[in-house]
């Protein structure tokens, strides 16, 4: 029998089905999991560190696990997620997963490296890196700062005036004013030509222009649930403008796009921000955990047979496929271990 483990955070819940302080029904996810020959299991970090230090063997152990919007606290599960790996453990999705939420810096690395169709962006980590990309590139271009959801903190330069502007604001210092910084702000300033400006992680990259709309597709395994966006008047953003379309469904070919990224990420769901232009498709942003499903109220899905994508109506809650989307892809890992 597998064993799975729910690792919760501090208030024994893994986000979000909604938000931060909303968590997915893990009852309803156990019940397909216990029916598939599962034992599991529901633990809060703070206990599972106790369980670590009576040094019980967790060796080919799954591990289903919460993540968080605040970096430090995300900083102590990452902490413990190491440990697991460390110890024998398998992270579902895997640990790069976890880096890429709320990590945009990280999610255009992966994109790269998964060969994932996507506007070209280039990771930046300091003001003088920076100025010297925008020194280089085309314009209009859009800056977008490594956090943030709903568009917030992506901006577009139309020029590299704009572009200085906003990397400066987007970059922070490269110290804090407090008394533990004070020794390191007396080596700065005695060394100043030896540090950078400021410290950061944004995305400077590359612009789509005349972008009408973009989808919102939820994947879980290998359903297909969203729909379309529209971008707000006099700007380029689609993500935060609560324009939603009521009656557009996607086209097969952003269908497709969906399940082939999906597939590419190797995780059992994924949120994706998808553009569409001239049917040239680009994923912008994806989330593979901790993101809202609000998108699933709709009661409809839509399953690829026979290379037909056919909408059905849900007959569960969103967790029910959720948890056989999770039991399909342990299936998955272990029949390529073999």
């Amino acid at each position: 029998m597998k064993k799975l483990i729910f690792l919760t955070n501090y208030k024994n819940i893994i986000p979000q089905r909604n938000n931060e302080i909303e968590g997915l029904n893990l009852n309803l996810i156990s019940e397909v999991l216990e029916a598939n020959n599962f034992n599991v299991q529901e633990i809060t970090i703070n206990a599972f560190i106790s369980f670590l230090k009576e040094k019980e063997s967790i060796e080919g152990v799954y591990f289903y696990y919460t993540s968080s919007q605040y970096p430090i606290y995300k900083s102590f599960i990452l902490d413990i997620l190491i440990q697991i790996i460390l110890r024998g453990g398998i992270l579902v999705p895997e640990l790069r997963h976890f880096m890429a939420h709320e990590n945009k810096n990280f999610q255009e690395l992966e994109k790269v490296r998964l060969g994932i169709r996507s506007p070209y962006g280039i990771p930046v980590g300091t003001y003088e890196e920076g100025l010297e990309i925008l020194n280089k590139i085309s314009y209009p271009t859009v800056l977008k700062k490594y956090t943030g959801f709903r568009s917030r903190n992506v901006k577009l330069a139309n020029n590299r005036e704009e572009g200085k502007k906003i990397l400066s604001k987007m970059l922070e210092k490269n110290f804090q004013l407090n008394i533990d910084s004070l020794y390191y702000l007396y080596r700065r300033l005695k060394n100043k030509k030896h540090y950078p400006k400021k410290f950061g992680k944004i995305i400077i990259q590359e612009f789509i222009p005349d972008l009408t709309h973009d989808w919102k597709i939820l994947v879980i395994g290998n359903h297909c649930i969203g729909g379309i966006r529209y971008v707000r008047k006099n700007d380029f953003r689609a993500s935060g403008s609560k324009l939603y379309g009521t009656n557009e469904e996607p086209p097969k070919i952003v269908l497709d796009f969906a399940l082939k990224c999906k597939n590419q990420l190797n995780c059992p769901v994924t949120s994706l921000d998808i553009s569409e232009d001239n049917g040239n498709l680009n994923l912008l942003e994806y989330q593979t955990m901790h993101f809202s499903i609000l998108g699933a109220d709709s009661g409809l899905y839509f399953e690829l047979v026979n290379d037909i994508w056919e909408k059905r109506e849900m007959k569960h809650e969103i967790e029910h496929y959720i948890g056989i989307a999770i039991k399909e892809h342990i299936g998955t890992l272990e029949a390529i271990s073999e």
